[in-house]
């Protein structure tokens, strides 16, 4: 009796919770968790970047304007002196005082694969970048499934514990009313005592559980650790689909194929090596005294030019990135078809753990309407004195037991349900049940 305070405290929480708790779908519980997540903020910002760079990248294809202005002032500059019969001429080459401004515009023409190898392993990237966003994505989406469910396990759990509660109490008032008639002893009232104990002791750890799946909730949902939750999407009758129906391709498989693709275009950056590189460039040149050194004028004049630069590596430098690069290549392939056949096999083994988390919600679904009925049953021997109290109490935690099974067993269909739809990529892992 001294433990009863508490317990009715603990019971009176738990039945007016739902009027200070947060009400929660499904959906709202997805969209906050989208929302909180910092991995996937950081992982779209390099995206972002990554968009960035390939804008970079293209803009190599453009043409480079540059400008340069210079002003200075020579205390001394070079004279030339020429001795003639009976005189000297002295002529000064160039000016003290130089200004000098030059336009020059330059476009490449070839590079042998340098800017399109560069172009392509930027887009490769932010492809890449698209793909571990959407893989992060699915992974806060499916975290906070998992929690979710959690959460209504936890409040399925506390639901049995209360309900078992209830009918050891009943039992108890049974017992003590024959303990009263003469025909129940001591040992039953003890055994019945024995048997509330552990009924209230099975809904203070239900109760445990439960807060502490609505703290772990919370945390991936990024509200405060002391919200409490109303969930309002409730869970259908659990039903197993008929075959297994794929989802868009898995977003990790879309990385793997996308470094491949840098891989690739560092191959084409690496054999551009070879090749010359060939730009045309025109200018503009103003200034005094520009081209002529000989008189302190302005002047300016027009540049029209192209530039071409080939140079080779003695110790086959070329030779040795470009085979690099193939053998690079060539692994990150393998990579990839590693990546594919795990995620076919996460696919199936997905599939055989639904299947068989529907079999146990049905099994645990049967058993419970078996020991109900068994319940009942043993229920009205012990009115008529035809069953003791020990075995009442003995049927009556079997039908604990059972009803336990079927609020875990539903929970964890739902769970190995969304771990199906993250293993096939459905759409359906952002939807409800």
């Amino acid at each position: 009796m001294k433990h009863l305070p508490g317990i009715l405290l603990a019971l009176g929480l738990s039945t007016m919770s739902p009027a200070f708790a947060r009400d929660l779908s499904l959906s709202d519980a997805l969209a906050l968790a989208r929302e909180h997540s910092r991995e996937l903020q950081r992982a779209e910002a390099e995206r972002e970047a990554a968009q960035a760079v390939v804008g970079t990248a293209r803009a190599a294809r453009f043409p480079t304007l540059a400008a340069t202005a210079t002003a200075f002032y020579n205390t001394d500059i070079a004279a030339l002196t020429i001795p003639l019969t009976g005189a000297t001429i002295t002529r000064e080459l160039g000016t003290k005082a130089n200004y000098q401004t030059d336009l020059r515009l330059s476009i490449p023409l070839f590079t042998g694969g340098r800017i399109s190898g560069g172009i392509g392993a930027a887009m490769a990237s932010e492809v890449y970048r698209r793909a571990l966003v959407d893989a992060q994505e699915d992974q806060v989406y499916y975290l906070a499934r998992l929690e979710y469910l959690n959460v209504y396990r936890g409040e399925r759990q506390v639901q049995a514990a209360e309900q078992s509660l209830r009918r050891v109490r009943v039992i108890r008032q049974s017992v003590a009313s024959l303990y009263e008639a003469g025909a129940a002893d001591s040992v039953a009232i003890l055994e019945v005592a024995l048997a509330v104990n552990e009924a209230r002791f099975r809904l203070e750890q239900a109760m445990h559980d439960h807060r502490a799946a609505e703290i772990r909730l919370a945390q991936v949902l990024g509200l405060p650790a002391g919200e409490s939750f109303n969930l309002t999407t409730r869970a259908p009758e659990p039903s197993l689909p008929d075959e297994i129906v794929a989802g868009s391709e898995r977003p990790e498989l879309r990385a793997a194929s996308a470094a491949l693709a840098i891989s690739r275009a560092e191959v084409t950056q690496a054999r551009a090596g070879w090749w010359p590189s060939l730009a045309a460039y025109g200018g503009y040149s103003y200034g005094m005294p520009n081209l002529d050194r000989f008189n302190n004028t302005w002047n300016d004049f027009w540049q029209v030019g192209a530039r071409l630069d080939w140079s080779f590596n003695l110790g086959f430098e070329t030779r040795h990135r470009v085979n690099r690069s193939h053998h690079a290549a060539r692994a990150v392939e393998h990579q990839r078809e590693n990546v594919r056949e795990d995620l076919d096999e996460q696919r199936l083994i997905a599939w055989e753990n639904l299947k068989l988390a529907f079999e146990q919600y049905q099994t645990a679904r049967d058993r419970y309407r078996i020991t109900s009925s068994n319940y009942r049953l043993a229920e009205s021997q012990h009115r008529e004195g035809a069953l003791t109290s020990n075995r009442l109490v003995e049927i009556e935690a079997t039908l604990s037991e059972a009803e336990a099974a079927v609020a875990a067993a539903e929970a964890g269909f739902y769970i190995a349900q969304s771990a199906y739809f993250y293993a096939t990529g459905s759409d359906k892992l952002t939807e409800g049940f």
